[in-house]
């Protein structure tokens, strides 16, 4: 737990869609006294419109999670089920709410309305 702790303090410094302020470091800062080995993982992809996200893996917890910074807030999803690649859920598989796939370096993220219509919010996003 104190992993994840440490990894959302981390999301907080940087800004998703903010085009307005100065842009974010090339990379997160390393997390104090953890690393790879602790089970928490960051990765900042860009994508299109030039948004870029933040996202620290929290591979040690049952299940594994993802926090992304999107437009300001802090989202959580859970891994679930995926023929290909990695897919995290922000409610569970099937409900509504925000879905990150990831696949190599590459990701993209979708809205899943609760009449489980998909939307593309971002896609093309790369690992910088």
């Amino acid at each position: 737990m104190r992993a994840f702790a440490c990894a959302l303090c981390v999301l907080l410094a940087a800004p998703v869609f903010a085009q307005d302020t100065p842009p974010a470091p090339d990379r997160l800062a390393p997390l104090e006294g953890s690393s790879a080995a602790d089970g928490v993982i960051t990765r900042i992809y860009s994508c299109e419109r030039g948004a870029r996200v933040p996202a620290a893996y929290l591979n040690d917890s049952d299940p594994q999670r993802v926090v992304l910074m999107l437009e300001g807030r802090m989202v959580v999803m859970s891994l679930v089920r995926s023929a290909d690649g990695a897919k995290y859920a922000e409610d569970g598989e099937g409900e509504a709410g925000y879905v990150w796939w990831t696949k190599g370096s590459s990701a993209t993220l979708d809205w899943i309305s609760e009449d489980g219509e998909s939307q593309s919010l971002l896609s093309g996003c790369q690992e910088e």
